[in-house]
């Protein structure tokens, strides 16, 4: 490159698709914006940006973008590490001068491994890319000004997503920002006012926060203004955000972000236990009644929406089947819009708990651990489990019932929704637990249609066709296509793993 030249810079969102396809994932919210913010890193006339989410672009499989970037930024959640690996080694081959970067999850869980393999290892904030750039570009190719690239992120149905806090308040046991130990901190108002100015016009904003409600009143109440604020302008015809539980303990909270525009509310219940929330060191949640709370929140014209886990190491197929069933059978009841099993993430407490008793099966991958299949030893029978879980996670034998279930209620929450609402109430269930469309490109489908079967238990999935190149590779890239273990034959932690392992007290 000459010194004149204009930098290319490719962000990665790297991803397995549990459900075992390269085709994009469009209607998924949220989307991962991440790639965004850290583009607003880059100068924007010295350095040519392109971003690629596996998520919402599909499975990157074109052999000729490979040889496009001088910098390749890799992020993603920590099972993505492989898949994060195998790009690396497709740009190396196309571009030997390329340099390669990771940061996110999966360079904060797995340090020393990453280091192995990329060029730089980023275990920072967005804002630690800076020595990056100034390292490999040299001065000039920062931004003078932080804004993130919204202008990048292309169609998502009239959404837009800004971010008014980081980290979380709360400890856990399952969750990775736990294992980070990084303290809770709100953005600035000139942060967020950028954020939105940059989003430019949506009809919804969605924000990101981990935990929008937080620890700190004052900053809750302004930041809620603020939202209000750019809604009574017309910047946006609503928004929505994520609270933990202890959100609705004081349910004037809910009349007072209906006040200033909110529209949508989620919350991880994650369980009907009461036990599993324990266990989880999730006590925020042991008043999170789907029922109460979405009655709640429709008495003011908002939409509530959470996730569940299930734990068979804790459950039984029966309570489980039970749970649901009840929640078809009320159509005053919104259907979770997020159902998973619960993922023993590396460097979390729940990780190291899994490890102590023994509850890892044999032969986990680190790519096994996407919330749909069994990598933890359940209470009942393998032969049980197995089908149970392969049904459960997309209703089969509860279409119906689902169907029913949406139009009750549709029909139960007419009157306290506007039209927009009534059909994302309607469509979320379907999509999610019903049929999902995915198109893409010849190279993705064809790369869909040749997959293996999922089993829905580690022991015995077979790899996804992402571990076999997409074209004939020089011999020092072998490795490089190789499954990171996190447990061997004996269902004991890899060498690998314990290398990584960093153990944190669970706090209060």
């Amino acid at each position: 490159m000459t010194a004149s030249a204009r930098r290319r810079v490719l962000i990665v969102n790297a991803y397995f698709d549990p459900w075992r396809s390269a085709a994009p994932t469009r209607l998924f919210v949220p989307r991962a914006m991440a790639p965004y913010y850290l583009a607003g890193s880059f100068h924007r006339d010295r350095v040519a940006m392109r971003v690629h989410d596996e998520v919402y672009h599909g499975a990157l499989v074109d052999p000729k973008r490979f040889a496009w970037p001088d910098l390749v930024v890799f992020g993603g959640l920590t099972a993505a590490f492989d898949r994060a690996r195998q790009l690396a080694a497709y740009f190396r081959h196309a571009n030997p001068s390329v340099v390669t970067v990771i940061g996110g999850p999966i360079a904060r869980a797995l340090p020393q491994l990453c280091a192995g393999v990329f060029d730089y290892v980023c275990q920072g904030d967005v804002d630690s890319i800076g020595g990056v750039i100034d390292a490999v570009f040299g001065p000039g190719h920062r931004a003078e000004s932080e804004t993130p690239r919204l202008d990048l992120v292309g169609s998502s149905f009239g959404l837009g997503f800004i971010e008014t806090t980081k980290y979380c308040n709360f400890a856990c046991a399952f969750c990775s920002l736990t294992g980070e130990g990084r303290p809770y901190a709100a953005h600035s108002e000139d942060s967020i006012n950028r954020q939105i100015a940059a989003m430019g016009r949506v009809h919804g904003v969605m924000v990101l926060d981990n935990n929008f409600y937080g620890n700190n009143r004052a900053s809750f109440e302004a930041r809620v203004r603020l939202l209000g604020e750019h809604w009574r302008r017309r910047a946006f015809r609503g928004w929505g955000a994520l609270v933990t539980g202890d959100f609705f303990k004081r349910r004037e909270n809910i009349a007072f972000v209906a006040e200033h525009g909110c529209l949508g509310l989620f919350s991880g219940v994650e369980s009907l236990d009461a036990a599993v929330l324990k266990a989880f060191n999730k006590r925020q949640s042991l008043a999170s009644d789907p029922k109460s709370l979405g009655d709640a929140c429709a008495a003011h014209g908002i939409m509530f929406e959470y996730g569940m886990m299930l734990d068979f190491a804790q459950q039984t197929t029966d309570q489980v089947a039970g749970q649901l069933d009840r929640l078809l059978a009320d159509v005053t009841v919104p259907l979770p819009s997020l159902l998973s099993l619960t993922i023993p993430i590396p460097g979390t407490p729940y990780f190291d708990q899994a490890v102590q008793t023994g509850r890892l099966m044999p032969s986990v991958r680190l790519s096994d651990l996407d919330g749909q299949k069994l990598v933890e030893w359940p209470r009942e029978p393998l032969q049980r489990v197995i089908p149970f879980v392969r049904d459960v996670l997309q209703f089969r034998g509860r279409k119906r019932a689902l169907l029913r279930h949406v139009i009750g209620h549709a029909l139960d929450r007419r009157d306290r929704y506007a039209a927009d609402q009534l059909v994302v109430a309607a469509l979320g269930p379907l999509l999610r637990y019903g049929h999902r469309p995915r198109i893409g490109s010849v190279r993705q489908m064809l790369q869909t249609w040749r997959e293996p079967r999922p089993t829905y238990c580690a022991m015995t999935d077979p790899l996804p066709r992402a571990y076999r190149p997409l074209y004939r590779l020089p011999s020092r890239f072998a490795a490089d296509f190789e499954p990171v273990y996190v447990t061997d034959a004996r269902g004991q932690l890899t060498d690998a793993m314990a290398a990584q392992r960093v153990r944190r007290p669970l706090s209060a």
